[in-house]
């Protein structure tokens, strides 16, 4: 359908646009959709076919969504080598990391090449002069950098998620919308809770 509409096959060749916006997708705390289960019972049986199948659409979501512009953000303060499988870590475009107490821990959140970077790890900002400060790896890109984000009272966060609310949308609502303009429909969509529209062609 990308191609239809836009004419390329990847968003990013020509932007995001009201027709065809950029989706952010959070994953708050995302150690706990991946958490591990071990034992022979069937409820821990059941979880962890969940935790798998959880992994397995994280993934396809990051390899996949990057192209027709949907962002995948894993957030997590779990600072363990299995609170993200690395088979995602691996595959997100930036890793991002603030102060880390141990090497294991920004290995866990930025990779193995960190150790190869010790004066860019993470592991050096636990001094009080760092808050706010992060290490950022970017694929494709060697080495580390670091940003500094500004501290944000909750006041000027309400106000700015106010001023700035007009500029978001339902994602639900954008593809029904794309699809009336486009002329497709989705002859498996039964109700607001019918099927997914695959984006690609078949």
């Amino acid at each position: 359908m990308i191609r239809d509409v836009l004419g390329v096959k990847n968003m990013w060749h020509v932007g995001p646009s009201r027709l065809w916006p950029l989706t952010v997708v959070l994953i708050d705390e995302a150690h706990t959709f991946f958490r591990e289960y071990k034992g022979s019972d069937a409820e821990t049986k059941r979880l962890a076919t969940l935790t798998a199948e959880n992994a397995r659409l994280v993934e396809d979501l990051v390899k996949k969504g990057r192209s027709v512009g949907i962002l995948t953000i894993l957030i997590s303060q779990k600072t363990t080598g299995d609170a993200i499988p690395t088979f995602i870590r691996d595959v997100c475009p930036v890793g991002l990391s603030f102060a880390q107490k141990t090497v294991e821990a920004a290995v866990a959140a930025l990779g193995d090449d960190i150790r190869n970077w010790p004066d860019a790890s993470p592991v050096t900002l636990q001094d009080p002069a760092y808050v706010g400060v992060a290490v950022m790896a970017m694929q494709g890109r060697p080495g580390f950098t670091r940003i500094r984000t500004p501290y944000v009272s909750d006041a000027d966060a309400a106000r700015i998620a106010e001023a700035t609310s007009h500029l978001t949308a339902d994602p639900a609502l954008c593809l029904d919308a794309l699809l009336d303009t486009t002329g497709h429909t989705n002859p498996g969509d039964d109700g607001p809770d019918g099927p997914a529209v695959p984006l690609a062609k078949p």
